[in-house]
């Protein structure tokens, strides 16, 4: 029975070797390594991003409205029927006599081309700036996805570690109950102890052996979900840091933490394109102020070669300036001032309402965090007195001064502890990722 405890500590110990050396030869993440994978990889960023290149297109686009605008055309026409109409006979010294006549000829060709300039339009120039308005949006839409995908990525992490430290404990409770099964099967066997008391221990360890399965199986869907957040390959083996410090620790959010969340920067930014709209419309009542110059040759004959050395090409031209101002829509324009400054006043609101959220969330996840540091403080000290309250049972148990009984309760109020242990150190993880959510540092974990 010693030898089976001795190979079962063996066992455990390889198991965690094993764990290292697939570490290392595998892909091994901190929690800064997996949140950057997760930024450079996830295809919600790139969608973030191709979304922003479209702002950047409508910027162009808005831009254009301000540019030169050239047109070219050509046209090759052959009448099949020349248009007739009738003159009075008057004109062909015929009074009284009206005469059918035809007009044109029989083949026409004709190349023109168009240039037209804005010189004054405010509305485009409206354009333009909501356009670049616009293209800040996207660039905030950007960090809040980007900022969602690092909280997935550290709730995830978080979760994957505590899962297999938890394994750890059970695999060490697993330890001690297998040497406590060789101890008494050994007293079992020179008459000092019950079969009842062997059979409470190998019930114990059955007991142990279901937790351990429960564990990996949690281990095993933490680290899938934290692969799938990361858009990391499902199909390869990834692992990670074993808690031998906390991915978030207390000096990483010290300090006071600006509260400026991404959610705060995005009704800023969207009150900051209705105000924009509501001068544009304004303009609307300006006037616009535009040049046109257009140039063509045309070409008229019954011959269908048009492209002839002998042809004759008749030009044209024009240059013309055009003023417009409008005098009356319909009250459509006054409408829609009156309904954008409507608007501005339900996102001033709105804005308001955000900022007592912020001040609310960041409040209670501090208080949260205060609170849970001062749990896992306190389930740390439960766990080491559970932990030399069973060593010293232990001992008097082998000595014959205490029943098996009292060691099992021992070790059953050391598994309590540790699982308290560890639930703490996930809602003080969970809290310290809250916290950098509320006030919007979530970025800092980037490395």
């Amino acid at each position: 029975m010693k030898t089976k405890v001795i190979r079962y500590g063996l066992l455990f110990l390889l198991l965690v070797l094993e764990y290292y050396s697939r570490a290392q030869a595998a892909t091994s993440f901190s929690l800064e390594q997996a949140v950057q994978y997760g930024v450079q990889h996830h295809p919600n960023i790139r969608k973030s991003d191709y979304e922003l290149d479209k702002y950047n297109q409508k910027f162009r686009e808005a831009l254009s409205g301000y540019l030169p605008q050239v047109k070219a055309d050509a046209a090759y026409t052959r009448n099949l029927q020349l248009i007739t109409q009738i003159i009075p006979g008057e004109f062909m010294g015929k009074p009284g006599q009206d005469a059918a006549v035809q007009f044109g000829t029989k083949y026409n060709g004709s190349a023109n081309i168009d240039v037209s300039q804005t010189l004054l339009d405010f509305e485009k120039i409206s354009d333009q700036q909501i356009a670049k308005q616009q293209a800040r949006i996207g660039l905030l839409d950007k960090q809040k996805t980007t900022e969602q995908i690092i909280y997935d990525i550290g709730t995830a992490y978080n979760v994957s570690q505590v899962a297999f430290l938890q394994q750890q404990d059970i695999n060490g409770n697993l330890y001690k109950t297998d040497s406590l099964i060789a101890g008494t099967q050994s007293r079992l066997d020179n008459g000092f102890a019950q079969v009842l008391d062997l059979k409470r221990l190998q019930l114990e360890r059955s007991n142990l052996q279901t937790q351990l399965q429960n564990a990996r199986l949690a281990y095993e869907q933490g680290i899938t979900l934290l692969k799938y957040t990361m858009a990391f390959p499902l199909e390869q083996a990834l692992y990670i840091d074993t808690l031998a410090r906390p991915a978030l620790t207390q000096e990483r959010i010290s300090g006071e933490l600006p509260a400026n969340p991404v959610a705060l920067q995005l009704l800023t930014a969207r009150d900051q394109v209705t105000e924009l709209s509501r001068i544009q419309m304004q303009r609307a009542y300006l006037p616009k102020l535009s040049v046109n110059f257009k140039y063509g040759l045309l070409a008229q004959q019954n011959d269908p070669n048009l492209f002839r050395a002998n042809t004759t090409w008749y030009p044209n031209s024009l240059v013309s300036i055009k003023l417009s101002l409008p005098v009356f829509d319909g009250n459509y324009t006054d409408a829609r001032i009156k309904q954008l400054r409507l608007e501005h006043r339900q996102n001033q609101l709105d804005i308001v309402i955000q900022q007592n959220t912020v001040a609310k969330e960041l409040r209670l996840a501090k208080d949260k965090l205060i609170i849970n540091t001062a749990n896992r403080s306190s389930t740390a000290a439960s766990r080491t007195l559970a932990e030399e309250v069973y060593a010293l049972s232990y001992i008097q148990y082998k000595n014959g001064y205490t029943t098996l009984k009292e060691l099992l309760d021992n070790q059953t109020a050391v598994r309590n502890a540790q699982k308290a242990y560890l639930e703490a150190i996930l809602e003080e993880q969970s809290a310290r990722l809250e916290l950098l959510k509320a006030s919007g540092n979530l970025q800092s974990l980037l490395p």
